[in-house]
Order: C-alpha cells, then structure tokens, then sequence
C-alpha cells in the first residue's frame, strides 16, 4: 500500500462515543451523563457520514439488521482502565485497546484483518460521557476496496463473521505511474482489490511487523522489510532467492508505515506482496509459479 496507509482508526460512529482520529477529539451527540448507548458485539451501524481517518468530526450512526446496507460491524465491547479523563491517542491505554480490537478483529473474522481489505475502528466515551462514568470502548471493523486516502469505506450487507477463514489467496491491482521500461510502477499509491482470477499485478505474499520503537523513517523500514518481503515472495513462488533474482518480470512490493498516528496507535505491520509487470497482469495465484510460465 503505502506511501498511503492501511485506513484505520476512523471516527467513532457511535451516538456517545466519540472518535480516535489521531488528535482525540470529542464526537457529536452524546448521550446525556451519566449513560451512554453502547452496541453489542456483531451489531451493524449504517452511516450516511464518511467512514475514514480524518479530522472531520463524528457522523452519526444507526443499528441496523446486517442484511441492510452498513458500514461498520462491531466485533467487541470492552473497558477502558479507570483515569480522571478518556485516554490520549498514543497513550498506553488506547494502544493497549487497539491491539484489543486487533485481536478481537481476528477472531470474529476468523483470519488476519489485515488481509481482508478492513480496517480497525476504536470509539471511546466523549468526554461527557466520561465524566457520567462510562468506559466502555467499541472495536469495529469496516471494508474498502481500495488503499489509499481518498477511499471510502464501503457500504455493504451481510456480517463480516468469520469471512477470513481458509485464507484465500489475496490479488490486487496496483495504483500507480511513471513505469519503468519494463512496466513496473516507481510510484505506487496504493492497490485495489481484484479476484485472483481477474486481471491483476499482485498478489499478498505475507503480512509482515515492525518491531515496537521510536518511529522509523524510510530507510529503516526499507532495510527491515525488503529482505523479509523478498524472503515471504519466493516462498510463494517456490523459488530460490538466486532464481527469483533472474525472473526479470518479478519482483516485490511492501507497504509503507507512513503515518505517525498510526504507529502511535501500536499499528506495526506492512503488507508484502508478489508483483508482476503492470503491462503483463496475470489472471491466476502465482503460487508455486516455480520456473515455470506466468498465467497470463
């Protein structure tokens, strides 16, 4: 993905909660102190707002039935630890919950959210709330198509539950320019989901973690990730580095952690993929591809 960011952490869309969007702001329309509605685990939330991570304040949301249109599924409830005020993005607290939803987003998907073209969303109590005594915190996940900024989250029916499991193979078409001679992108920025048996460029080799520490910038992501990348590529192929290293219409390409926020978050992972030539997409897994012929 990234120059751009997996989304995450959008705006809490949940009436007395308010979002984590990176400078902690209060949502809109709390509930009256001291209760705040809060939603069960599985429950829908349609929005007519912009589900993404943005400082544009708090959309209001609905239960729905999930056969109806949504944008938002929650996969747990849980509590923030007792304090005089919410907790601050970055804090220990909203770190310790966002690995909570992570977790708990992997259960109820039933595989890695980060392979299922999701991101995680934590709500927090507004501050009114907070001082009525709740302390509940909300973990949803949403579903885009493609990842970069200006991507919507989707609207879609139907639950989430358990739609990761088995681990299907995971195909993209690249979002970029300015290809080199032999077709790939210099500048990628992002990838739109596609079947593997549609026309496409990449495929997810592996989903790979930084590990914790001060920010890094571009060369210490690139020198951490690159060789790992390589490394999750020619398993998929079935290759060794020396042969991957001569199949001139192959190559790598890794995601960028490129938003501080995030990392604040606990957010540490980027996406490797397998990638072939944009002017020569390929219509099938490139799994076990070996020496053998691209499907083109």
């Amino acid at each position: 993905m990234r120059r751009i960011t997996l989304v995450a952490l959008a705006a809490v869309l949940l009436t007395g909660c308010s979002g984590t969007d990176g400078k902690v702001t209060d949502g809109l329309g709390a509930l009256p102190v001291p209760s705040a509605a809060v939603p069960a685990t599985g429950a829908c939330l349609a929005t007519g707002g912009n589900v993404a991570y943005n400082d544009k304040g708090d959309p209001s949301a609905t239960p729905v039935d999930c056969a109806k249109p949504h944008k938002l599924e929650v996969v747990q409830v849980a509590r923030f630890p007792d304090s005089a005020e919410p907790p601050g993005w970055g804090s220990p607290a909203m770190r310790a919950a966002y690995a909570d939803c992570g977790k708990a987003a992997s259960g109820y998907l039933g595989g890695d959210w980060h392979t299922g073209w999701l991101f995680v969303h934590v709500g927090r109590p507004s501050t009114a709330a907070w001082a009525g005594g709740a302390r509940s915190y909300v973990c949803g996940v949403a579903e885009f198509q493609r990842t970069d900024w200006s991507a919507p989250a989707l609207e879609r029916t139907g639950s989430l539950r358990g739609t990761l499991a088995g681990g299907p193979p995971k195909c993209a078409v690249l979002v970029g320019n300015q290809p080199d001679r032999q077709g790939f992108y210099t500048r990628i920025a992002g990838e739109r989901r596609t079947g593997c048996t549609e026309l496409h460029d990449a495929e997810l080799a592996a989903v790979l973690e930084m590990p914790d520490g001060a920010y890094p910038g571009d060369k210490a992501q690139a020198d951490y990730l690159l060789p790992r990348c390589v490394t999750a590529v020619t398993t998929l192929l079935g290759l060794t580095r020396e042969a991957f290293a001569r199949r001139s219409e192959l190559w790598v390409h890794f995601t960028w952690l490129d938003d501080e926020n995030e990392w604040q978050a606990g957010e540490r992972t980027s996406l490797c993929y397998a990638i072939v030539s944009a002017s020569h997409q390929v219509r099938a897994s490139l799994k076990g591809v070996g020496a053998g012929p691209l499907p083109y």
